[in-house]
């Protein structure tokens, strides 16, 4: 009878605890982007395809941003827990460098993917006398909304070409306004990241007013990469979808990661991966967002800036067939 007692005791003790039960569902937020942004239309459909295939495990949640800087800031915290980072961004938090130098070295994120080569845009109206960078002085410049890593980009290229702040009227737009300016005219040009040769805002104008895309000089793209040592030389061909675009446009290229900060588990980080990076649900995903048909293990350009790659990631991406340098991987 006493041997029963204890039993039950223990049995309703174990029970208030949680103990012999199954585990928790692990709940994570997703950093994805701005309204009317790329990230935001392909990051969605994914956070559907991870909650129908780890449904009871984990629950991911699509959670909206501004867009890179703020993404990798709050997987830095650990406010959020996976997202998307410019190169530019993951490197600058990693060090401690602005926009992050009030927050210090961040290490508590590492690398799970690389994402994809972005490409810098700045498009004017097809019929617009802008033909040159030298030629954008006094003009209005959509730079994007402040936060994002698009708009970080247009601020540092218009800054390497000496033309931000003070010789051009800078205005901090979102896709839409954006959009809306450049049809009306109330802006002369608009600066955007390709994903990686257009964006789907510039591409939408381009239907009803075309538009093209301004060169850089070769001088100018040099000056751009001294500045910026992340960022490579990049030339956009013709694009058809384009209406306007009637010449390949020399500008510069960054790439896109894929984070996750420590307070994700390993099986979190590992899963998420599996069923994303599955070759068929990429092929599934690009429809929505173009940003997944190159989703790969390709971390060799970290080696040269020391930001570390997910241990968990690693095991993925090496049963996949990738060469991930070990010298790279590392846990919290």
């Amino acid at each position: 009878m006493k041997k029963t007692l204890t039993l039950l005791i223990t049995t309703a003790i174990a029970g208030v605890l949680g103990f012999g039960q199954a585990a928790a569902e692990e709940r994570y937020r997703f950093g994805s982007g701005p309204t009317g942004g790329a990230w935001p239309v392909a990051i969605g459909p994914a956070v559907q395809l991870l909650n129908e295939k780890l449904q009871g495990k984990y629950n991911f949640q699509n959670s909206p941003s501004q867009g890179s800087v703020e993404n990798v800031r709050q997987v830095s915290l650990g406010d959020v827990g996976t997202a998307w980072g410019h190169i530019i961004q993951v490197s600058s938090a990693w060090n401690g460098l602005p926009p992050y130098e009030d927050i210090g070295k961040q290490r508590g994120f590492r690398v799970v993917g690389n994402v994809q080569g972005n490409s810098q845009i700045v498009a004017v109206l097809a019929d617009s006398p802008i033909k040159s960078f030298s030629d954008m002085e006094g003009k209005v410049v959509s730079l994007l909304p402040r936060g994002s890593g698009a708009s970080a980009n247009c601020v540092n290229v218009f800054t390497a070409l000496v033309l931000f702040p003070g010789k051009i009227e800078a205005r901090f737009l979102g896709y839409a306004s954006s959009t809306r300016a450049l049809t009306d005219r109330q802006i002369d040009v608009f600066c955007s990241g390709g994903t990686p040769f257009t964006h789907p805002a510039i591409t939408e104008v381009s239907v009803s007013k075309p538009v093209r895309y301004i060169s850089m000089t070769e001088a100018e793209q040099r000056k751009v990469m001294e500045k910026y040592r992340f960022y490579t030389p990049f030339t956009i061909p013709i694009q058809k979808e384009v209406r306007g675009m009637d010449a390949p446009a020399r500008t510069i290229g960054y790439g896109v990661w894929w984070i996750a900060g420590k307070g994700m588990s390993d099986d979190a980080v590992y899963n998420m991966l599996k069923i994303i990076a599955d070759p068929a649900s990429l092929q599934s995903l690009a429809k929505a967002g173009p940003y997944w048909k190159e989703l790969s293990g390709d971390f060799q350009p970290l080696k040269e800036l020391g930001i570390f790659v997910h241990p968990a990631a690693a095991r993925y991406w090496k049963e996949r067939g990738a060469n991930v340098p070990t010298e790279i991987v590392k846990g919290f």
